[in-house]
């Protein structure tokens, strides 16, 4: 429980780091949201990412996604694994991407699980193995350790001090983690989206490597 700065009014809803109510954030005036931004600000330091998204004039912009990102030479973007190299833009690309994957075991506890085709009939015999869950099979359950957004409390708040990783995966590599077990492969995140040119990839040499098998791609 916190106390709200500007109402005054204790509730367990208030986050001490913001120290402001729900309903007086949505009402926020322009010294509060100064406030709120800097708060944001300073979550981002600790894993040297932009306050906001860089506006370089002079920089490469980055169009993955809506940040649309100018970034400075020798600079990354907001999400931290886009950067520009002497002009060059590197990172999340086939090449090279901050990302880590793991068989999961179908059925698994993805939030579309009652009516996925790996946990329920849906799609058999198309788009599934078994008439109900897989079980047998596995979801290759991939995390781009990046993100395009600054959700303050996310839950994956870890994969920031990965963004800028010194030990990168091709698609090979991940198209290669690809078995006899694996019906799926999911996406997740942080977000793939600053680093869709390595997911595409990889999508595309999975696919061609198990052409008669069923591959799912979430």
């Amino acid at each position: 429980m916190a106390a709200c700065i500007k109402c005054g009014k204790n509730s367990t809803e208030t986050a001490e780091v913001l120290s402001l109510c729900a309903e007086c954030i949505r009402n926020a005036d322009n010294k509060s949201l100064a406030q709120l931004d800097a708060i944001y600000a300073r979550s981002r330091q600790e894993f040297e990412l932009t306050a906001s998204p860089p506006s370089s004039p002079d920089g490469i912009q980055c169009k993955l996604c809506r940040n649309k990102c100018q970034i400075p030479v020798n600079g990354r973007g907001y999400c931290g694994v886009r950067r520009n190299e002497n002009g060059h833009l590197k990172g999340g690309t086939p090449d090279e991407a901050a990302v880590s994957w793991y068989n999961d075991p179908l059925p698994t506890n993805c939030v579309a699980d009652w009516v996925c085709a790996g946990g329920s009939s849906a799609g058999y015999p198309q788009w599934s193995n078994l008439a109900g869950p897989e079980h047998g099979y596995t979801n290759l359950a991939v995390f781009y350790q990046a993100c395009t957004f600054n959700c303050l409390f996310c839950q994956n708040w870890h994969y920031r001090e990965n963004s800028e990783m010194k030990q990168t995966k091709t698609a090979i590599e991940l198209a290669e983690a690809v078995n006899a077990q694996t019906s799926c492969i999911c996406f997740f995140g942080g977000d793939p989206t600053c680093q869709l040119p390595h997911a595409l990839a990889a999508s595309r040499l999975a696919r061609r490597q198990n052409r008669q098998k069923i591959l799912r791609i979430c």
